[in-house]
C-alpha cells in the first residue's frame, strides 16, 4: 500500500511495538485494504498534553473512495476519545490533504518534503 516499498518486510515502522501504539485495519472480503498506526507522540506546536500521532496511513489504489481510510480514522478517533487524548496529528501527503480535510482535520503552514515520500503537510484533529 505504500508506493515507495516493494516488499512487505519494508512496511514496519520504528514505533509498531512501543507501548501505547496501536493498529487499526479495515477489510474488503478477507483482505487488508486500508491501515493506520496510530502512537503516542508529542508535537512542540501543539499545547495540548495529550497527543496521539497517525503514521503509516495506507489504502491499496483499487479500493480508494469506498471508504476504508474513513472507517480506520473514525475507529481511530472513537478510541482516542474513550482514552480521554486531545487532539490527532499527522504528516499529510499532498495526495491525501483532501482525505483528511473531509474527516475534518486542520492544515497548518506550508509543504514540507518527506525524503523518498515527496510534499506533505501538517494536520491535526481536535478530539475534544
Amino acid at each position: 500500500m505504500w508506493p515507495h516499498f516493494d516488499r512487505l518486510d519494508q512496511c514496519g515502522i520504528d514505533v509498531d511495538e512501543v507501548e501505547g501504539t496501536f493498529h487499526i485495519g479495515a477489510f474488503k472480503d478477507g483482505e487488508i485494504v486500508s491501515t493506520g498506526t496510530f502512537l503516542i507522540q508529542k508535537n512542540e506546536k501543539f499545547e495540548q498534553e495529550k497527543q496521539y500521532r497517525l503514521r503509516a496511513m495506507a489504502t491499496f489504489p483499487k479500493v480508494r473512495g469506498e471508504g476504508f481510510g474513513q472507517r480506520v480514522i473514525d475507529f481511530a478517533i472513537n478510541e482516542l476519545k474513550n482514552r480521554n487524548e486531545e487532539i490527532l496529528w499527522c504528516d499529510a501527503r499532498k495526495l491525501a490533504l483532501g482525505f483528511y480535510e473531509k474527516m475534518g482535520f486542520t492544515i497548518i503552514g506550508d509543504y514540507y518534503d518527506v525524503p523518498k515520500i515527496g510534499p506533505h503537510k501538517l494536520m491535526f484533529y481536535n478530539i475534544i
